[in-house]
């Protein structure tokens, strides 16, 4: 009777795969939070969907995240973190590239994101359009009010 590898072995104590120390951060496009610095950037997964990627990464302030030790290959393997999110129209695979930026520039585009959307609500609440022109539709002589 011959013993299988794993019988060979079974005097052998034996070992675990060593864990990553962390979690997994996001449900669909999971990836380990030991491996993110959230305390000096923000991430976010960005569909290369018609060139957004490159909207993305030279109009604003993302940079793609990059697997260390991963060596690219000359059938298209990248060190970029990426995820197949759907097919494209002609069938190409669509892919989701993890990003990341600055959290300082995050949070002051956030702020100017709020302040926008409080400008806008200050002049539905004078009845006119968020563009702050009047709109020809009945408004109370006490202004609208919201919640």
């Amino acid at each position: 009777m011959t013993m299988t590898t794993r019988e060979a072995r079974s005097d052998e104590p034996q070992r675990r795969k060593q864990r990553g120390g962390g979690e997994l951060t996001g449900k669909r496009l999971a990836v380990l939070s030991s491996s993110l610095d959230h305390a000096l950037f923000k991430y976010r997964w960005i569909n290369d969907d018609q060139s957004r990627i490159m909207a993305m990464t030279k109009e604003d302030d993302w940079e793609i995240v990059h697997n260390e030790g991963v060596k690219p290959d000359a059938v298209g393997m990248t060190t970029a973190t990426t995820q197949v999110v759907g097919r494209n129209p002609e069938g190409s695979l669509l892919l989701a590239f993890l990003c990341r930026k600055p959290r300082r520039y995050y949070d002051e585009d956030q702020a100017d994101k709020s302040a926008e959307l409080d400008r806008q609500i200050e002049q539905l609440r004078r009845g006119n359009d968020r563009s702050g022109g009047s709109q020809s539709d009945y408004i109370p002589q006490s202004g609208i009010r919201m919640g």
